[in-house]
Order: C-alpha cells, then structure tokens, then sequence
C-alpha cells in the first residue's frame, strides 16, 4: 500500500510542450502541497489524472524514460500508472488518459485509458467507448461550451445518465465568483459527482498550475494496481468528494481567454 494519509487528485492534467517535464512535475508537486494546504489538506501524495491530446504523448514519454530531471519513474503492476519520486518532493502518482471531442463539440475526458480513440462520435458513444476501454468517462466544464446547443445536447444526456457511469469535471480556469454551472446542479440531483482539476492552458503564465486544483481522498492507495483502486472508489461515490484549490480571479481569467482566442488565430507554426 501507498500513502496512508490525504491523497490529493487532480483530475484534468496536461503537461504541454511550453513546459519542461521537469519544471511541470516539480510545480504539480509545490501546488499539490500549498493548495492542499490552503484548504486544511497536508497531503501523503498526489495524483495527476492525465487527460492528453491526440498530438500529445507526455505520460509514454515519462514512462520511457525511466527519468526526468531528478525525478525517478517507476512502474506499478498497471500500465496505465508511473509513480514519480524525488528526493525532498510530494510523491507523485501518473494516470494514462486522453481528451476526444464528440460530433456535437463536447469535451470527454477517458481517463486510465490513453486511446486512441475516434472523434467522430456522438456524447452517449463517446462515454460508452471510453468505460469499455476500462477508463472512466467524464464529461468537463469550458469556457461556453455548455451554453446553447451544446448545453442542451448536455442537458438531455444528463436527464438519463446514472452515478458510476459518467462524471462531470469542474476546472480551476473557472471565474471566481461567476457561479457554478446549472448542470452540476443536475449531476447532484443524479448523484453524479463533479471531479474538479486544474486544466493547464497551452499559456506562459497556467501551463505550470497541474496539482493546483482537484479533490481529496483518503488513503492508502494498492501499491500494485492504484488506478484500479482509484477507480473502484471514485465509481463508488455518491457525494461530492472535498475539494482544494482556487478559482481563476478576473484579470487573470481574461487573460486567459484573451491568450487562447489570440492562439487559435495563430497560423500552425
């Protein structure tokens, strides 16, 4: 067994290429530490549940590796976690996992499950595909894109769907103070907890803020299979799990989505 304490997880990890793998697990380290901290969390260990790109292979990349800087990574008796130790840092535990969009451009988050998977599917075969991969399936807040039609898409999934199968994700991009999404409201009234995460932007000043935001659990976790015993508990819940971390304030959300409206328009380089 691992980490007989608080166990901090964040549930919505990228590691883009703007950051060097070493700086980005030694500030999901720090911020697990301070954030938890913050809430009145003193944290065993923490969990990065990675959610990659289709152009993204960071956690592969980890696991070839065997180091990172001074970060030593070791495999567990799973393929789709790493433990990352560094000597006088928070210990580390790494979850496979990938980010499809759906036809009608929803966001799914598989977690424990790294793909590939198809695009081209609707919200209901999108979640489906990624629990029979073995991964949990969740559903995330952005910036707009649980308004109109895409909100209503949303709506009618979630007038249907049953705790254990899917989630909802919350993100520490979210305004501070702007209110929570009606549709958590929704997921409650199901039993459907809300997974929060920090979502890193591709942007100087978020891509460092992995372990910043996410929930707590108790520990331990099975040394040999710990996504496996991360997932039967989070399957399990019925509540919101206690959560740690802040919300974006003003100037800095603004500039966010400033940052990414500017990069969208970007020619590729």
């Amino acid at each position: 067994m691992i980490w007989d304490g608080k166990i901090l997880v964040d549930a919505h990890v990228h590691c883009h290429r703007n950051i060097e793998p070493t700086a980005f697990l030694d500030h999901a380290a720090r911020n697990f530490v301070t954030s938890g901290a913050a809430s009145g969390a003193r944290p065993a260990g923490g969990v990065l549940l990675f959610s990659e790109m289709s152009d993204a292979n960071m956690f592969a990349e980890m696991s070839a590796s065997g180091k990172v800087g001074d970060w030593t990574i070791r495999p567990t008796g799973e393929d789709v976690s790493l433990v990352a130790e560094r000597q006088g840092a928070l210990p580390l535990l790494l979850v496979a996992g990938c980010q499809i969009v759906t036809r009608e451009g929803l966001e799914i988050l598989i977690l424990g499950a790294p793909g590939p998977f198809g695009e081209s599917v609707d919200l209901a075969t999108g979640v489906a595909m990624g629990q029979a991969a073995g991964g949990l399936a969740v559903v995330p807040w952005g910036f707009g894109k649980w308004w109109g039609r895409r909100g209503k898409v949303l709506d009618r999934f979630l007038a249907t769907a049953t705790a254990g199968n899917v989630f909802l994700g919350d993100n520490g991009g979210r305004l501070a103070g702007a209110g929570a999404p009606r549709q958590f409201a929704r997921a409650r009234e199901r039993s459907i907890p809300v997974l929060p995460g920090s979502d890193p932007l591709p942007l100087d000043g978020d891509a460092h803020r992995a372990g910043s935001y996410g929930f707590v659990l108790d520990g331990p976790l099975d040394s040999t299979r710990p996504f496996a015993d991360l997932k039967a508990r989070l399957l399990a819940l019925r509540e919101q799990p206690q959560g740690f971390g802040r919300l974006q304030p003003f100037w800095h959300f603004i500039a966010n989505q400033l940052g990414m409206q500017w990069r969208k328009r970007m020619p590729a380089s």
